[in-house]
């Protein structure tokens, strides 16, 4: 495979940290986008930023001074109320690589070794999605062949399907077993997400 993307999907509205910009609350001192896209600047050759309008793009455009502004470019979504499928269908058509990592913007420990470990998994395949050992999926944590990807979610949007999985199960997927992640990121510390204040303070100290 060629260069590699990723999309970071930040048009989520926050609604369990009081409707603030999740991309952007403070964790030691910088946006927690900011400590996302460092880490992903390891793995892939092109960052793209999904968001709800070009307001809420303004807006992290603004707060994200000393980023390159060539290595990554933001998309807008398309469609309203659909969730994260809007932000990855609009963050997939711009990208002009064949294989792209999608991930949720709230995980700033994600593993650059696990990412380059998940498109290397996809080769092959229309996607490499890690799955727990209960068969749970981390769907925003995974690698995605654009073109399919692309048309199961554009037909899943006009069904009315909004959940995450519901073009996923049309694709031909390799799902990686946490047990293998595992042995890169003993402690999976790559899936951590923020939902809450909570989850900031502790993970304050772990940074």
């Amino acid at each position: 495979m060629g260069s590699y993307s990723a999309l970071i999907l930040a048009g989520g509205k926050g609604s369990r940290l009081g409707y603030q910009e999740k991309a952007l609350i403070d964790i030691n001192g910088e946006p927690l986008i900011a400590a996302i896209i460092r880490r992903l600047e390891k793995a892939v050759d092109n960052i793209i930023i999904s968001v709800r309008d070009r307001a809420q793009g303004e807006l992290l455009d603004s707060r994200l001074p000393g980023l390159v502004k060539t290595q990554y470019g933001f998309a807008y979504d398309a469609y309203k109320e659909t969730g994260p499928l809007a932000g990855i269908l609009s963050g997939l058509e711009v990208c002009e690589d064949e294989y792209c990592f999608v991930a949720a913007c709230d995980m700033p420990f994600i593993n650059e070794k696990v990412v380059k470990m998940l498109f290397k998994e996809s080769e092959h395949y229309d996607a490499a999605i890690p799955r727990w050992i209960d068969g749970f999926l981390e769907p925003l944590h995974a690698v995605y062949r654009c073109e399919p990807m692309i048309r199961e979610t554009k037909k899943a949007i006009e069904k009315g399907e909004t959940v995450i999985l519901a073009p996923v199960f049309k694709l031909n997927v390799k799902y990686v077993p946490v047990e293998d992640i595992k042995k890169i990121d003993p402690e999976l510390r790559t899936f951590i997400n923020i939902n809450t204040y909570e989850d900031i303070r502790k993970l304050s100290e772990t940074f």
